[in-house]
């Protein structure tokens, strides 16, 4: 299987939380879950930021992902929360076998892009397809490429950038984060390499970890060409308050029916 994601579970939570703006999704699929009710399947579901706050509302709730540090985090998370309708399994969105059908099932926070072939994207949607109740509903968003953004990665990929710093609770130390994003325009593949230095309160660096993953960027209407071929209806939005999709928007979401 063509992808590579490597990211340092400890400092995924923080990250996410301290260093990204609220981008509104965790309320988004909530809402949506309670539209739709369980039982509920979310692929990609990492250390559980928007799994859990779902499953607190009592729904039935499976989460699927391959990263076993990520799924170890969430079922700590699980067991001290004490929610007994929460199922996890470790395998890959494109590669899962459940005996059951879902009221619901999405893929947030554009895990769908670490998929990097055409041939993985259409055997993920159709295992979807397959595990979805006759009247269930499919959610998904990717990030809305920029041509002018990514033009600009391809001049410095080879440069560091520094994307934000955050206070580790624990030690008062600093964690910096940085990046370089290397683009590979033909195959439409994105590389993020990332890279946290923590110092201290002198400025001494103390600890220092890497990370990488790769990311195929989709545009709207290849989106919607793979949604349609896999038997669904897609209704296109570019925000998470459900506005219309536009090329600024910077996320393309997808709700989706069987055709």
């Amino acid at each position: 299987m063509e992808t590579a994601f490597h990211y340092p579970a400890e400092y995924y939570d923080e990250d996410y939380t301290y260093g990204i703006p609220d981008r509104g999704d965790i309320t988004f699929y909530k809402k949506y879950a309670g539209l739709q009710g369980p039982p509920i399947l979310e692929l990609g579901c990492g250390t559980g930021r928007i799994l859990i706050p779902i499953a607190k509302t009592g729904a039935e709730c499976y989460g699927l992902d391959s990263d076993k540090d990520m799924l170890a985090m969430c079922d700590t998370k699980v067991r001290a929360l004490d929610l007994k309708n929460v199922q996890l399994q470790v395998a890959s969105m494109d590669n899962f076998q459940y005996d059951r059908k879902f009221s619901y099932i999405y893929i947030p926070f554009r895990s769908f892009q670490h998929l990097l072939t055409t041939e993985q994207q259409l055997r993920c949607l159709q295992l979807v397809r397959d595990h979805l109740e006759a009247d269930g509903l499919f959610v998904m968003d990717v990030f809305a490429p920029n041509i002018s953004k990514i033009a600009m990665y391809s001049k410095k990929k080879e440069e560091w950038e520094k994307e934000f710093s955050r206070k580790n609770e624990q030690t008062a130390s600093t964690i910096t984060r940085y990046y370089q994003a290397r683009p590979d325009l033909a195959k439409q593949v994105i590389e993020v390499v990332m890279k946290w230095e923590e110092r201290n309160d002198s400025g001494i660096l103390v600890g220092r970890k890497e990370g990488n993953f790769k990311l195929r960027y989709i545009f709207r209407y290849e989106l919607e060409h793979l949604l349609v071929r896999s038997g669904f209806e897609p209704v296109i939005f570019g925000h998470f308050d459900e506005r219309p999709y536009d090329y600024s928007s910077g996320e393309t979401i997808a709700i989706c029916r069987k055709r």
